[in-house]
């Protein structure tokens, strides 16, 4: 099932439908369907140049991001635990990759610990593991917690599970950590953007149990953010990486729906 989700989700990613588009068009117009093909094919293009502007990759994320803003830790109400979800860090590759790597979600081991130091929690628990052809690196989590070492958060403080390869993997496999803490307000930690569906899978998991879920988002990207008045509609690389997590994450939602209709049927 993993395997599956990971191969629908390159398969619906912009770049790949783009260049499918673009691969039926030429078939199109080789089996003399002219018109159709270069209809399919300027609608390919048209739509992958407009997903990779800046104009459109912030005004989707912002669709997102705007439901669960980052809010100052201090405003941050206390709970018992906090959540801090893979997704942000690399397990260290010795002898070539020797450190820690740092990604652009790094924020959220960052904010877990300003939580925790700030006094929001008594637990930060964390959830990543290793995707497949990695196992026998240290798991994500184990990273997490290095890291947060650093960062001043006691040994003690944390519980980990390394072996959750996604947001639901994430959920299924965190709750006996938290059930093993006690903790019955957790706070979830993880990027504005990835928040709306990763709070409707932890709640869902978690439905039944007593254990409630709050947002503690962190690591917007569009929030606040202002556009270069003609750079916004010229392609970019990063802007078509941004629009393509953004789908991402509508289809996440799209997933889950689709599966409350099915159970209620």
């Amino acid at each position: 099932m993993f395997e599956l989700a990971k191969f629908a989700g390159w398969l619906l990613a912009p770049l790949s439908l783009a260049l499918l588009g673009g691969l039926l068009a030429l078939l199109l117009v080789w089996g003399r369907w002219v018109r159709a093909g270069m209809a399919l094919a300027s609608l390919s293009l048209g739509a992958l140049w407009l997903l990779s502007t800046p104009w459109m990759a912030w005004t989707l994320a912002m669709s997102l991001e705007s439901q669960y803003p980052p809010v100052p830790v201090q405003a941050t109400p206390a709970a018992d635990a906090v959540l801090v979800l893979g997704g942000a860090l690399a397990a260290a590759q010795p002898p070539l990759q020797p450190h820690i790597g740092f990604g652009s979600a790094a924020d959220r081991v960052w904010h877990a610990g300003a939580l925790y130091r700030a006094g929001k929690a008594r637990w930060v628990l964390l959830a990543g593991g290793n995707p497949p052809g990695f196992e026998e690196l240290a798991p994500e989590a184990a990273a997490m917690r290095e890291v947060l070492r650093g960062l001043g958060v006691p040994e003690a403080a944390m519980r980990q599970e390394g072996s959750s390869r996604n947001t639901l993997e994430n959920a299924r496999f965190s709750r006996d950590m938290v059930m093993q803490v006690g903790a019955r307000r957790v706070l979830l930690v993880t990027s504005s953007l990835h928040m709306p569906r990763a709070l409707a899978i932890f709640r869902a998991a978690f439905a039944g149990t007593g254990v409630s879920f709050e947002p503690a988002a962190t690591d917007a990207e569009a929030l606040g953010d202002t556009l270069h008045p003609l750079g916004r509609w010229l392609p970019d690389a990063r802007a078509l990486e941004w629009s393509t997590r953004v789908l991402k994450e509508y289809l996440g939602l799209v997933q889950l729906w689709l599966g409350r209709v099915v159970a209620g049927s």
